[in-house]
This record gives C-alpha cells, structure tokens and sequence, in this order.
C-alpha cells in the first residue's frame, strides 16, 4: 500500500489537495473566471479566491483575470475580480467592449510585465489587431461608461431583479436556486421532488415553450430566447443590458413565471 488516503472535498475546501512540498511550478500563469459563464453563472463561496491567491503566489504563478463575459460592470463593478479582494496580475476582455458592433478584445497587466523594455512593440501580433473601427467604437464605450454612475445602477436593477426571481422560487418547485451578482443572475432548474436534482428534461421543455411566442404581456404575445448553462445545462443565465427598464424587468419576471406555471401544469405533463 502507498500512502494514499481518501479524503472528502467540501465545496468551499477547493484547495486540499494543493501539493505543500511544491516549492516551484512549471506553470507560467493560472487563468480564472470570476463567475463561471458557461459554467452556469456559479458565484464562488467567500474566502475562496483569497486563499488561490496565496497558493498561486507561494508558487510564483500569474493571474490571468478573464473579463470577457462578467467585466464592464456585470457585476457592478469595472471588473468582476474587484468583489472579491483579490489583484490579479494580467487581465484579459473583450465583448461589452464594443457590444458586438466590432470585435474587439484587449490586455492589462502590471506595469513590470507589459513595459516596453520586457514586451517591446511587435512582440506580438494578429491579422486582426488595431482595426480601427473596433478601435472607434471601444473608446467611445469607454466615454459613455463615464457619462453615468454604472456601478450603482447595475447593483440597484441586479438587486431588484433577483427579488423577483426569488419570488419566482417561492411559486415554482422547479427552481431549485436563484442566484446573482449585478446583472449576472441564474435560475437552476431542479426537480420538483427534491429542489436539488438538476432536472434538463424539464429545462428543455421550458426552453421549447419559451421560444413558441404566444406568452401574453399587457395585451401583446411574445416569444423568450433563453440561455442555457452549467454542467448539467439546467441553468438559465441572465444577463440583460445595463439600461434594461424595471418595466422591463417586470415583464421578464412575468414571462418566465406563465412558462414555467405552463410547463408544470397537469394538461402540459
């Protein structure tokens, strides 16, 4: 027998397996994504990233910081890494850079990385770099992010938002979690027997009803596009523009509670 032991993992004890008597790493960087995107918008417990810092560090591995999805004040904040007390050294975006207007996608790092004297002009390059429309448009995102206070409107109409899910939980058995941070918010579909089971059949099945465009709202039909992720792709993300209306947010909260009370009742089973 070896000295291998089992051991049982907690969700917040991501880090028992960290190899102590690693006193160097062959590994240049470690990239994070603050809230999982794909992964289904899985907001990470308290403490958590702290204590990846100080094992990376211990190391002397980066952090890489991607942005692209939850950067821009998704979360409220410029970057999403800013809720959670940690300074990465490279940060990488893209997306609602230019909202799709132009791709475009840039890099920060600290100074002592991307000076000229260590990264000199042309050390790198692409077909597709500098183009000057995305450019145009880029700074001129950078200019209206200036033009109002989007820190506190994205945490304002976020929180407001994931009040009405959680009411939309209290309706619904199906929803097994709601969950958000800023505008970046989950609705986890579970089954109705247990809360906790991630239930994609269910999921497809609200998907397909979503998409029929005959849910009723102040005398119009209309149709939810949904997005879908996480492991088991049992969770709906949601993620709407920054200058989303509360009317607007009502009448999502509206839509999604008659398909979900659609796709539940006795005559649609």
């Amino acid at each position: 027998m070896t000295d291998l032991s089992l051991i049982s993992l907690r969700p917040s004890d991501a880090f028992a397996l960290a190899d102590s008597k690693a006193e160097k790493s062959e590994y240049a960087a470690f990239y994070i994504e603050m809230i999982q995107g794909t992964g289904g918008y899985v907001i990470p417990p308290e403490g958590y990233f702290e204590r990846l810092q100080e094992i990376l560090e211990a190391r002397k591995i980066l952090i890489v910081d991607d942005e692209i999805q939850m950067g821009i004040y998704r979360t409220g904040k410029l970057w999403a890494i800013e809720n959670f007390g940690i300074k990465p050294d490279i940060i990488v975006f893209g997306k609602a850079l230019t909202n799709g207007m132009n791709p475009l996608s840039g890099i920060w790092a600290r100074e002592e990385l991307i000076n000229p004297e260590v990264f000199p002009p042309g050390s790198t390059h692409s077909t597709f770099a500098s183009n000057p429309l995305g450019t145009a448009v880029g700074l001129e995102t950078l200019k209206i992010l200036q033009e109002e206070d989007y820190e506190n409107l994205t945490r304002e109409k976020g929180a407001y938002f994931l009040e009405g899910l959680k009411e939309l939980k209290r309706r619904h058995k199906i929803i097994g979690d709601v969950d958000g941070l800023g505008m970046a918010l989950r609705i986890e579909i579970c089954s109705a027997e247990d809360g906790f089971t991630p239930d994609k059949a269910m999921m497809d099945r609200i998907v397909d009803e979503a998409m029929l465009g005959n849910i009723e709202y102040n005398g119009k039909k209309y149709g939810l596009i949904l997005d879908i992720g996480g492991y088991y792709k049992n969770v709906i993300t949601v993620a709407p523009a920054l200058t989303i209306s509360y009317e607007e947010i009502d009448m999502a909260i509206s839509l999604l509670d008659q398909v979900f009370t659609r796709c539940t009742s006795r005559s649609f089973v």
